[in-house]
């Protein structure tokens, strides 16, 4: 009977050894598993703060560039507005600059009419074309002669030189023009010097 029982302890050793080896190796397997997963988690952190200061920087960069393209919008708004005012400012220059030319020919005219007044039939006709021809010129562009003559007076566009009584149908009327008037759009190139009726 002793023999049987050394028999039977054997075998539950056996039994308990694979058990201990099979745990063992599970616990190992478990181990390295977990390793595994340590590891996974430590490099998936590393990645996701990479990708977080990533993040970051591309959203410092989109910052950056909607300032930059505010500073654009208003750079090309401004450069709008000063190509629009240079524009405005060179035809205002320009149309200055003419009026100043055509304001000192006003005296040339002048001196054509007086002139006129002491020319003989003869010489009148060559220099009535060369006085229609200056006067187109100026017409052409945009000076008007002011008409005054039996107006009722205007300060805004005549000065009276004098009053002269012509009688009670001419109170107040322009009886004479001493010089001439002339506008040019809605600028007084020079005014009237008329005489007026008292």
């Amino acid at each position: 009977m002793k023999k049987e029982t050394k028999k039977e302890q054997p075998e539950v050793n056996k039994t308990s050894i694979g058990v201990e080896d099979k745990q063992s190796e599970l616990e190992k397997a478990l181990t390295e598993e977990n390793e595994k997963l340590i590891a996974e988690v430590e490099r998936l952190t590393s990645e996701n703060e990479k990708l977080t200061k990533t993040c970051n920087r591309l959203q410092s960069s989109a910052d950056k560039s909607d300032t930059y393209l505010g500073q654009l919008v208003a750079m090309k708004n401004d450069f709008e507005s000063y190509k629009r005012r240079m524009k405005f400012n060179g035809e205002q220059a320009k149309t200055e600059g003419v009026q100043s030319v055509i304001v000192k020919l006003l005296a040339v005219i002048d001196n054509f009419e007086l002139a006129k007044q002491h020319l003989t039939d003869e010489n009148l006709k060559a220099f009535q074309m060369v006085y229609d021809q200056f006067l187109q010129i100026l017409k052409d562009c945009g000076v008007e002669e002011l008409d005054v003559i039996g107006q009722p007076f205007d300060p805004a566009t005549m000065n009276a030189l004098s009053k002269i009584d012509y009688g009670e149908d001419k109170h107040d009327l322009v009886v004479e023009v001493y010089k001439k008037g002339y506008v040019m759009g809605d600028k007084i190139l020079r005014y009237a010097e008329v005489i007026v009726g008292a």
